[in-house]
């Protein structure tokens, strides 16, 4: 069984911000799969069904994006997942536009949302997908940048990289993350 998680900020007014690319990639994986992503669980909006024949739960944590570790440290307990299950799909300010990172685990990078998660769990050994957001390069406070949406002149490249994104989780589950990493890591969007 994997654990999908997409990070984000729950409400209307967060929807198209670019911190929420993560819950759009794993809103557009359950579309494509027709996974119903509707169940309200520990502290997530959850949809259970099968990709490739595998069990995953998809999960979009109502938390806010600084205390995604109570949803993710919820869901991995009453889920019966392990570290190793769980998948975390995120935005990342130190990435292009237009760029994905897969990794099997590692450090938050200061990112608040796996901050969170590696502090609730005690552990940093789960997969995590980081969605580029970066349209230059930013330094201080990025709390107005990532809280604001894409501009329109971007969706065409935010459109390829939640597509990107969709296609190595379907990689990764199809033929394992290593796989996936060596086929989508930092590949631009538009290039092969």
């Amino acid at each position: 069984m994997k654990l999908i998680v997409g990070l984000g900020n729950p409400g209307l007014e967060y929807k198209n911000t670019k911190h929420n690319i993560g819950f759009a990639v794993v809103e557009s994986l359950a579309k494509d799969h027709r996974i119903k992503i509707k169940d309200k669980l520990h502290f997530s909006v959850v949809g259970k069904g099968k990709i490739f024949g595998d069990e995953v739960v998809l999960a979009l944590p109502q938390t806010f994006m600084n205390l995604s570790g109570k949803a993710v440290g919820e869901l991995l307990t009453c889920e019966g997942a392990r570290i190793e299950d769980i998948l975390v799909v995120c935005d990342d300010i130190n990435l292009e536009l237009g760029k994905i990172r897969l990794r099997k685990q590692g450090s938050s990078g200061g990112h608040k949302g796996l901050e969170s998660i590696i502090h609730t769990l005690n552990s940093d050994g789960f997969a995590r997908l980081r969605i580029g957001i970066a349209t230059e390069v930013h330094r201080g406070d990025i709390t107005n940048y990532v809280l604001s949406p894409f501009k329109r002149r971007q969706m065409r490249n935010v459109l390829h990289a939640i597509e990107l994104a969709k296609e190595s989780i379907e990689c990764l589950l199809k033929d394992g993350i290593d796989k996936a990493m060596s086929r989508y890591n930092k590949r631009k969007v538009g290039t092969s």
